[in-house]
């Protein structure tokens, strides 16, 4: 990889970080002001079931998925030089995903009573006027599959470019849209939050199709020079020249090797991708047993528990992911190799920490975030948040990696593998929820989750090593070790910061704050002094970003693609 690649990719990666962070957020303010309006009652759970179904579809068959499945197709054709062929890719891959989803979405709509049925089967859902407001909402939102599919090959698209601005920027807006709407029109209820996500979504699609435009194939002036074009039907390599420029990629050919390649690697991904997703559901399904609040309990840990995973894994991972598609493209495995072990090291020095945090400091983050407005008072749902968000820490680390682990077999066009592990984990985490979900209430369900991204995670590492000569597993597993030691002072630092500072302040808002972003803070100070003590490599890449000049050096990338041995 060149300096000048590195540089573009070092800054790409710092501007998703920020933009990541303020989508994350802005995105914690959407749900402090959605339970101060709508609380954590039956209305609230009601929405959170309605939510997930549509929700699950758009991760499995749109936005992420259908991203992941494309990216890797469209970039090797840029790779290659063939750009007429990646933008009939894109095309017909665009109609195509339009037309399932959108037969998708009708079928989701009209048999939207029997699916509330199924994902909460739980006897508080049998109330009519429960269950149909669930049917009402899930009406709602399930347009949003169709448009979050074509945001998925728009977003494939701007990222094989190495351009990552406008679809970090979207989630803000998206985020924005749907607080207003709250805010203006909350005496409609959790009617009002579903429009909101709708409205949201339109416009979050909306804004990235300039960018797109801008870079869409241009046709040349004509020459006798003969290019590659596909035979209609043909294989990959059966080609017929003709006349540059004569050829037009906005047309019809679903039969091109390109878009039958997304299709066969879009199988895989549905799962492997969506394990998160589908491990939910079934969370849900089972938390629907315990309460009607339940669900709405766990989405609420959930988002804070999504906080420190999509600020940095996310933007580190969407940032490699076309990377390390070129990369396997062009069959530089070393390069793969290194940016893969980075990415990974990175991912777990910096979620660690917050996995930690959110354990030692679980009740009293709860608190600051959530006791506002209709919940204030209600500490069994409080209480049921902090447990939730504390078992969900044990496997941040795990889920994080996992995003990256996913997308490094996508590259190498392996994804079955990721589906054999995906549809383990399924049965792993049902039989899980079952037997914890009695005894430790919403937190078995949390706490089978992290279970289930364990196994992940070592199955992943334990595939993926062989078929791309190692992933550094030895320098891993060192970082990992000396992040968990740095963790011992971390999680003493912070609780005798919060608990001394809580006794001398009291419980009002602001000294909450005080409270618990000074025992962050703490922990935060003394993990890193523990790793700068123990010379990791990775806090010395923290306190070279930090002490960079105005102008970017080479050896102050966020992504250090020039990693010594340990």
């Amino acid at each position: 990889m060149g300096n000048e690649t590195k540089r573009r990719l070092a800054l790409a990666a710092a501007f998703l970080v920020v933009a990541t962070a303020g989508s994350r957020i802005l995105g914690l303010v959407r749900e402090v002001i959605m339970v101060t309006y709508l609380g954590l009652g039956d209305a609230m759970g009601a929405f959170t079931v309605a939510n997930k179904v549509p929700n699950l579809v758009r991760t499995l068959l749109a936005d992420t998925a259908l991203s992941a499945a494309f990216i890797p197709v469209f970039s090797g054709l840029l790779e290659r030089e063939r750009r007429r062929e990646a933008w009939q890719v894109a095309f017909n891959v665009t109609v195509a995903a339009t037309g399932v989803l959108g037969l998708i979405c009708i079928l989701g709509m009209i048999f939207a009573p029997q699916v509330a049925r199924l994902v909460a089967p739980g006897p508080g859902f049998d109330d009519p006027a429960i269950a149909g407001l669930v049917v009402h909402l899930m009406r709602v939102m399930f347009p949003t599959v169709v448009i979050l599919g074509i945001a998925g090959v728009l977003m494939g698209i701007l990222n094989s470019y190495d351009h990552f601005t406008m679809p970090a920027v979207a989630p803000i807006v998206w985020n924005l849209i749907i607080i207003a709407v709250v805010v203006a029109f909350s005496k409609y209820g959790v009617k009002a939050l579903a429009w909101g996500v709708l409205a949201g979504t339109a416009v979050e699609v909306l804004i990235q199709i300039p960018a797109v435009w801008k870079r869409r194939w241009r046709r040349k002036r004509r020459t006798t020079a003969p290019i590659p074009v596909y035979r209609s039907g043909g294989s990959e390599a059966e080609y017929i020249a003709a006349p540059l420029g004569m050829r037009s990629p906005w047309r019809m050919n679903l039969r091109h090797p390109g878009v039958r390649r997304v299709g066969v690697l879009l199988g895989p991904v549905i799962i492997s991708l969506g394990i998160v997703n589908f491990n939910s559901l079934i969370g849900t399904v089972v938390a629907s047993l315990i309460s009607v609040p339940a669900p709405a309990i766990i989405e609420r840990a959930f988002r804070l528990f999504q906080l420190p995973q999509g600020v940095f894994a996310i933007a580190i991972g969407t940032v490699l992911f076309p990377t390390l598609s070129r990369h396997a493209a062009a069959g530089r495995m070393e390069e793969f190799r290194e940016d893969l072990s980075v990415g990974i090291r990175q991912i777990l020095f910096v979620t660690l920490p917050f996995a930690a945090l959110f354990v030692v400091l679980a009740l009293p983050t709860v608190r600051l975030i959530y006791e506002h407005g209709a919940v204030r008072g209600d500490e069994t749902a409080l209480v049921g948040v902090a447990s939730a968000l504390t078992f969900y820490s044990v496997g941040m680390a795990f889920v994080s990696v996992n995003t990256l682990l996913n997308r490094a077999f996508y590259s190498i066009r392996q994804a079955w593998l990721p589906l054999v592990v995906g549809i383990a984990n399924l049965a792993l985490n049902a039989v899980l929820n079952l037997l914890l979900y009695k005894p430790l209430g919403v937190g078995g369900i949390t706490l089978s989750t992290s279970l289930v991204s364990i196994f992940n995670f070592l199955a992943l590492m334990f595939l993926l090593g062989p078929r791309i000569g190692g992933v550094g597993a030895r320098r891993v597993a060192s970082s990992v070790v000396r992040s968990i030691i740095a963790l011992v002072p971390l999680m003493g630092a912070a609780y005798e910061v919060w608990w001394a500072l809580d006794r001398a302040l009291g419980r009002s808002l602001w000294a909450q704050i005080a409270a618990v972003v000074l025992a962050y803070a703490a922990g935060g100070v003394a993990y890193c002094l523990a790793a700068a003590a123990m010379r990791m490599r990775e806090i010395q890449d923290l306190v070279g970003i930090l002490r960079r000049r105005r102008e970017p050096r080479e050896t102050d990338l966020v992504i250090d693609t020039e990693v010594a041995d340990q």
